[in-house]
């Protein structure tokens, strides 16, 4: 059995088109469970209203932490798959994702698997192109890296893990790193999917931007806590400019997107000065609670 979860934050809409997305997968006939939390009650509507269509299927689990990871423990303890599928409501799986994932597991040396995240947003204004710049290039490096046999980093958008690795979610650490981390410690393979998309709202203001850049940063210098290895560790600001600088100046297609891509510098390195501050001068360390940028919502986004 697959285990299929669904991590919903104040997003009613997104999560009923997530859930309809996961419930109509093309080429998936494996048998699955589909466990779906939230805090909030118009979510929890949504789900209910599923529930009541397919009762065997899904199941709804009360969100009452802030904690995420907390969270995902709950739900690992409550799981009966074999095969545990992560994604959250407001990201949308593409019609045959879930199925490249999931083939993966076919090998038995295979612990972890993760997809690729495309943006929803359109590439024609400044966080668009940002957005589609960025993931190109974190699409580019996850390839390398595992062509080459290094640790890859997933993305949480769409993270599968065979059950039975690990235990327990470490508290105040990025999941998309540290259960790859902890899975490929053990000896099992963690394979990165191209081929398996999700599609991904990203931040449509510079505020909200700054916030998910910055949170996203923290999450990885607390990563960084608990392993040593420099083959493993990968989200520096050195090694963010020595990969990125080729990559990022080759993206431009017009003046203006060369303009926008100028202009990425020095927003990256205020999001690490940023970083820095807070962690090193306020001692505000990464936390994984749910901290929702209102742009980044999907179907419930109000300007």
């Amino acid at each position: 059995m697959i285990s299929i979860i669904v991590t919903a934050y104040e997003d009613p809409n997104s999560t009923k088109e997530a859930i309809w997305r996961l419930l109509n997968q093309d080429d998936f006939y494996e048998k699955f469970e589909l466990i779906a939390a939230c805090p909030d009650k118009p979510t929890k509507k949504i789900i209910m209203d599923y529930k009541k269509k397919f009762p065997k299927l899904i199941k709804y689990v009360k969100q009452d932490d802030p904690d995420k990871n907390k969270l995902m423990n709950k739900i690992l303890r409550l799981t009966r798959g074999g095969i545990i599928v992560w994604t959250d409501g407001n990201k949308f799986v593409d019609k045959n994702a879930i199925q490249l994932i999931i083939k993966e597991f076919k090998d038995p040396y295979v612990g972890c698997a993760g997809g690729r995240p495309i943006p929803q947003n359109k590439s024609d204004n400044l966080f668009g192109f940002w957005a589609h710049t960025l993931t190109n290039a974190a699409h580019r490096l996850r390839e390398k890296r595992f062509s080459h046999g290094k640790f890859v980093e997933q993305c949480a958008n769409l993270l599968a893990m065979r059950t039975g690795i690990i235990e327990e979610i470490p508290k105040n650490v990025a999941e998309d790193s540290i259960i790859p981390y902890l899975i490929s410690k053990k000896g099992y393979k963690n394979v990165y999917v191209g081929d398996a998309k999700v599609y991904v709202m990203y931040p449509r203001n510079f505020r909200d931007w700054v916030k998910q850049k910055v949170r996203s940063a923290k999450s990885h210098e607390a990563m960084n806590k608990h392993i040593s290895s420099r083959k493993i560790k990968q989200k520096t600001l050195l090694n963010e400019f020595l990969y990125g600088f080729l990559f990022v100046l080759s993206s431009p297609k017009t003046p203006r997107e060369l303009f926008w891509t100028i202009l990425l510098y020095p927003a990256r390195l205020y999001v690490w000065a940023l970083t820095f501050y807070e962690i090193k001068i306020k001692k505000s360390p990464y936390v994984a609670v749910w901290s929702r940028s209102e742009s980044t919502k999907t179907l419930d986004y109000k300007k």
